[in-house]
């Protein structure tokens, strides 16, 4: 497995995100994890947003809601976008971790390439500005590629002051 890291505040992702990286953990000791698998439709997001806003508000989190909702929604439109256009037939997986005040969403998609970026300087453009937002909102974001079985894109949220 391989990361590359992004953002202004980017580090490597920390340790108690491990579990959203792998397989479910069967151990109750383990943090929060909530998972969700997508199909390559455009309807994923708005799961995608529906499910975060169900899972952090029964973990108690209704502060995060808003921002988790808006950077689950540009990941999987992006994996929708940018993952599933090699042709691969593979869901898009959503896991939520929660640990503390932090919360973790991470998007799983079956393409290697990896995420990027649109034009930062170009204030008429329609589309290329989802990870800028992810950017905004999160502590930290980053992907992970496991080869041969795509990547990951997930960022780091807290609650907020």
């Amino acid at each position: 497995m391989t990361a590359d890291l992004a953002g202004r505040r980017a580090g490597a992702a920390p340790s108690w995100a491990t579990p959203a990286f792998g397989p479910d953990s069967p151990d109750p000791a383990s943090p929060p994890l909530a998972t969700c698998a997508l199909q390559g439709e455009t309807a994923s997001a708005s799961v995608a947003r529906d499910f975060t806003a169900h899972t952090l508000g029964g973990w108690g989190l209704p502060d995060l809601i808003d921002d988790a909702q808006l950077v689950v929604s540009e990941l999987v439109t992006n994996a929708l976008r940018h993952g599933l256009s090699t042709g691969l037939e593979a869901p898009i997986q959503l896991r939520l971790l929660s640990q503390g005040v932090h919360v973790l969403c991470a998007v799983r998609d079956p393409s290697e390439r990896a995420p990027r970026r649109g034009p930062q300087n170009d204030e008429f453009a329609e589309t290329g500005r989802g990870l800028y937002l992810v950017e905004a909102v999160s502590l930290t974001w980053g992907w992970i590629l496991i080869r041969g079985s795509g990547k990951i894109v997930w960022a780091v949220l807290d609650h907020p002051a």
